[in-house]
């Protein structure tokens, strides 16, 4: 008797063992599907879209002047080549032109674009040199009701993406107060840094706290400062500084004079607040 309850409890037990099997088999499969079902249907949705590349609004004549100006400034930057771009009466430096080829253009666009109102712009070149170099130049425009553009300086070498560069109608003054001295300074100090430099960390100690600025990371090379005004004559704790330097192209030899104008503030001592290509 206790043999056949026996016999009836292992054939009872495996029993139940089968029909949990087969049920854990179904729910899994019944789970897997679940979830490959939930996966077609999100897969439109989980796939990341690629961000559209912004567009620059800005005018074709206005924009392809531009290009020809930024082309023909990194291929000769000399007054004679220049000058018919820039508005008459405007006093711009001029460089040395690079070895035969070795500074040549392969692209060019606009790549950003301020509207400073008045018909003036300045419009960031991004020039894409056949060594494989991209440099960008910030080029200030003008642009009369007849629909002529025309230069209001040199352009100034940038970084990337960069600012797109100031104009002022404002007339540089000299450095005045006793401040002069400690602003001709920090401008010596910061120059270097910026044009060398690959890591905008190495400028921190130059910044005012919460400012950022891209260095160019050696594309040139500083050759000299030439120059330091203000714009307007105040002496108090804030300065629109306009700093003229003089940078070289190691690859190609050729030397580009370039204007940079920067915001300074003084707390305590002197600091930078933000640099940008300016008209000379």
């Amino acid at each position: 008797m206790r043999h056949e309850v026996s016999t009836k409890v292992r054939s009872t037990n495996s029993s139940v063992r089968s029909l949990l099997r087969g049920t854990g088999r179904v729910a899994i499969w019944t789970v897997l599907g679940l979830l490959l079902i939930r996966g077609v249907l999100a897969e439109p949705s989980a796939v990341p879209q690629a961000p559209n590349r912004a567009t620059v609004s800005v005018d074709p004549k206005s924009a392809a002047f531009a290009v020809r100006f930024a082309r023909t400034y990194l291929a000769d930057p000399t007054a004679t080549a220049f000058s018919p771009f820039v508005v008459e009466g405007v006093s711009v430096g001029t460089g040395t032109p690079p070895e035969a080829g070795s500074a040549d253009v392969a692209q060019a666009e606009v790549s950003e674009s301020r509207d400073l109102g008045g018909g003036r712009a300045v419009l960031t070149v991004a020039c894409e040199l056949r060594d494989a170099r991209t440099l960008y130049l910030a080029v200030p425009i003008v642009r009369s009701e007849a629909g002529e553009v025309a230069a209001l300086g040199a352009p100034s070498i940038v970084a990337a993406p960069g600012a797109a560069g100031v104009d002022s109608n404002e007339r540089p003054q000299p450095l005045a107060g006793p401040d002069a001295g400690a602003i001709q300074a920090l401008v010596s100090k910061f120059l270097p840094e910026y044009v060398s430099a690959s890591d905008g960390g190495s400028l921190s100690y130059l910044l005012a706290p919460g400012a950022v600025v891209q260095p160019l990371g050696g594309a040139v090379r500083l050759e000299g400062v030439t120059g330091v005004t203000q714009l307007g004559s105040g002496e108090g704790p804030r300065r629109a500084v306009l700093a003229a330097a003089r940078v070289g192209d190691p690859a190609s030899g050729a030397t580009y004079p370039l204007v940079y104008r920067l915001e300074l503030v003084k707390h305590g001592r002197w600091y930078l607040e933000s640099v940008e290509g300016a008209a000379s």
